[in-house]
């Protein structure tokens, strides 16, 4: 059975961006494994280029192994979610680390996928993810947007700060109640489309065998 891995840079266990990466992996009937990067021992990347030989890293943490995972994977599935309108810190992060797989094209060719998640500006982490793919040279099936909610809705003061992220989606006069925070399960669209994307990773992964 093939195997794919999928790295959650969601620091929200369960949250939307995992509940849809897990409707999209449970689509594919294959084997995978769901890795949330908020969990790993991950530094960040120095820029000494010590991996331009080896292919590794040459800092002491998980990230060499998860490097060994992608290249034994069958597809990879990225899920970020937009923050400051733009690509969240910590997959950001992940994407930088995974550089040593770039210099000789170790990636090239790999079936890829992405899930973007967010209150606002979805697209703008899908079309961000995209051009890292474009630069691995790797083989993009597909990817998924969907909605998402923000810290100003558990924070105390979303009904009246200035600076809300809730007031600006909804309105100054908005009340925060149960019925403004999104879920996927609830959003029977996404869910399919989220269906048909785990469909078509299993697709490309016949189509490559």
């Amino acid at each position: 059975m093939a195997k794919i891995i999928a790295l959650s840079g969601s620091t929200v266990k369960s949250g939307v961006v995992e509940k849809a990466m897990e409707q999209v992996l449970k689509s594919t009937g294959q084997e995978w494994k769901l890795v949330r990067l908020k969990n790993l021992n991950m530094k960040y990347c120095t820029g000494c280029v010590g991996c331009a030989h080896t292919n590794r890293c040459v800092l002491k943490d998980d990230i060499n192994e998860i490097l060994g995972q992608i290249e034994d994977a069958d597809a990879v599935l990225i899920g970020g979610l937009a923050r400051f309108g733009k690509l969240n810190g910590l997959t950001k992060v992940f994407i930088e680390r995974m550089f040593p797989l770039f210099h000789n094209n170790i990636l090239k060719g790999k079936l890829v996928a992405s899930v973007s998640g967010g209150l606002f500006d979805q697209e703008t982490v899908k079309e961000e993810l995209s051009a890292v793919f474009g630069a691995y040279k790797m083989d993009e099936v597909g990817a998924l947007t969907m909605g998402g909610n923000a810290s100003c809705y558990k924070c105390g003061k979303g009904e009246t700060c200035n600076n809300s992220a809730f007031r600006a989606k909804f309105g100054d006069d908005a009340k925060i109640t149960k019925d403004v925070f999104y879920v996927f399960d609830k959003d029977k669209e996404a869910v399919e489309r989220a269906t048909l994307l785990g469909k078509k990773i299993a697709e490309a992964i016949e189509n490559k065998a």
